[in-house]
């Protein structure tokens, strides 16, 4: 009996080392998920997560809900490799509230993350150093810088002349530093010197160099970003009038697409008169 008992208490160890194995061996760990933002409606999100077992992983799903039921998209593996595995969100109406959360298995066992919540249009965007930055009468254009961060999407920002909406951005993103160049529709049209130039580039009037002028950028939800108000023009543009390196509206040489004159360093340019912002 003695030699019986000996035997059963050296293999229980063994018995629960392997039960105990087992379930660590075919388990799911789901860590480091990360999504992209929904600024807008048209904004899809990108999800990604770091998904490891010690056995092959046979299925990873994301698994979201907007309010119209539970939906799943396979997830997979990433350029980035090191198990990280990728999905998209579909865009959703602005103030949409997301759910989603993900799930992954291998042959003996699963794993389910936390839920994650977002609402679409939550973050806003700092458009503070989005500024107008070159007006050229003459080759009809107007320039926009962005001095600030990058600007994942620029859609909703206008341009008002004299009171009047005549280009509105399209979703597109914006770098820092990035310049974006702005043509007149009349130089865009048929015969025009930029013929086939990019629709969503292109605004919607004339643009003189002999007259007073008011062209003022506006964010989405109509807040001032930049008001170049020409109330008395004394003399014609030479060029363009142009954002000196010192914030202050320059004649100077035209530069489209491309830095500015730096007043700064003594380039000759002379201040625009009749000029108030």
């Amino acid at each position: 009996m003695k030699k019986i008992f000996a035997i059963i208490a050296l293999a229980l160890p063994l018995v629960f080392s392997s039960c105990v194995k087992d379930n660590i061996y075919g388990g799911v760990t789901i860590s480091d998920i990360k999504k992209t933002d929904a600024f807008t409606e048209a904004d899809k999100v990108t999800v990604t997560a770091k998904v490891q077992a010690l056995i092959a992983i046979k299925t990873v799903n994301l698994v979201y809900d907007a309010g119209q039921g539970a939906q799943t998209v396979e997830m997979t593996p990433t350029n980035a490799g090191d198990g990280i595995y990728g999905a998209v969100i579909p865009g959703f109406p602005k103030d949409t509230k997301v759910t989603f959360h993900i799930e992954a298995t291998t042959a003996t066992g699963k794993g389910k993350s936390a839920e994650v919540t977002y609402t679409v249009g939550d973050i806003p965007i700092d458009y503070s150093a989005l500024t107008l930055n070159e007006l050229n009468g003459t080759d009809k254009f107007i320039e926009l810088i962005n001095n600030g961060a990058d600007l994942p999407t620029l859609v909703g920002v206008y341009i008002e002349k004299d009171g009047k909406i005549v280009w509105t951005a399209d979703n597109r993103p914006m770098k820092k530093g990035e310049i974006i160049l702005l043509y007149s529709v009349d130089v865009c049209g048929t015969g025009g010197a930029h013929e086939g130039y990019d629709p969503g580039l292109i605004f919607d009037s004339g643009l003189s160099a002999k007259k007073a002028v008011r062209v003022q950028l506006f964010t989405p939800a109509a807040a001032s970003l930049s008001d170049f108000n020409l109330t008395d023009c004394k003399k014609t543009a030479p060029a363009s009038y142009s954002k000196g390196t010192d914030g202050k509206w320059y004649h100077a040489d035209a530069t489209p697409g491309a830095k500015n004159v730096d007043t700064l360093a003594g380039a000759p340019a002379e201040l625009v008169e009749g000029l108030t912002e």
